[in-house]
């Protein structure tokens, strides 16, 4: 259980501090009409990737039974993790706190904002699609507790990073811009390379591991 809990976190986790649509419109609806804004945009993220869970656990559950099909995920959602820490760590890492001319919205249309911002944006489907079926597949799960852990650490992982985000902008505190922010984009880079090599390796064991069983 805490396996499951603290690879869905720190993952979920790392994987935010990257910039992108969400942590724009957190900012800007931060600044506009305060903390709670962060609450309702995280609702409507989760509530998308609710349905994306359940979707694996539904239509994933008898295919990713097999070793080589978990294999093949892990490795591919291992590259992914691979890639993303490269880029990342690449980054020039700047953000810029600014909320001017930004209109303050409702919550109900808060959290519809987090749900289009999310689904329009590729950096997320394309993670679902490859790493996120990779950790079910690496994880096994299988019973609704194990996708429910997993589904309630990877958005405690989501909204830890996007309240710390909102807090520092409400407080009016620039320590998140400048070389701040690159350090803290940098060992998230770190930590994410560190679990794609993992990933990689672990699934590589798997495949071998099959191909032995098979021989033998």
């Amino acid at each position: 259980m805490f396996h499951i809990f603290g690879l869905a976190f720190i993952l979920a986790l790392t994987g935010a501090i990257a910039p992108g649509p969400v942590l724009v419109l957190v900012i800007g609806q931060v600044l506009a009409r305060g903390i709670s804004a962060a609450f309702f945009i995280m609702l409507g993220h989760a509530l998308l990737e609710s349905l994306l869970i359940l979707g694996l656990a539904r239509g994933m559950k008898n295919l990713i039974a097999d070793r080589r099909v978990r294999s093949v995920l892990g490795m591919v959602g291992g590259l992914v993790l691979l890639w993303m820490g490269w880029d990342l760590f690449h980054q020039p890492g700047v953000m810029k706190l600014s909320g001017n001319g930004v209109e303050a919205i409702s919550g109900v249309k808060l959290v519809l904002a987090g749900i289009g911002v999310s689904l329009s944006n590729p950096y997320f489907t394309g993670w679902w699609a490859t790493v996120g079926t990779g950790q079910v597949a690496s994880l096994k799960l299988k019973s609704v507790w194990d996708y429910s852990i997993f589904f309630i650490g990877h958005e405690l992982g989501d909204l830890a990073w996007y309240l710390f985000v909102a807090v520092m902008v409400a407080a009016g505190r620039g320590w998140l811009e400048g070389e701040n922010y690159r350090i803290v984009m940098k060992v998230s880079a770190v930590i994410i390379l560190l679990f794609g090599g993992a990933f990689l390796i672990l699934s590589i064991g798997l495949l071998i591991k099959r191909k032995v069983n098979v021989k033998t």
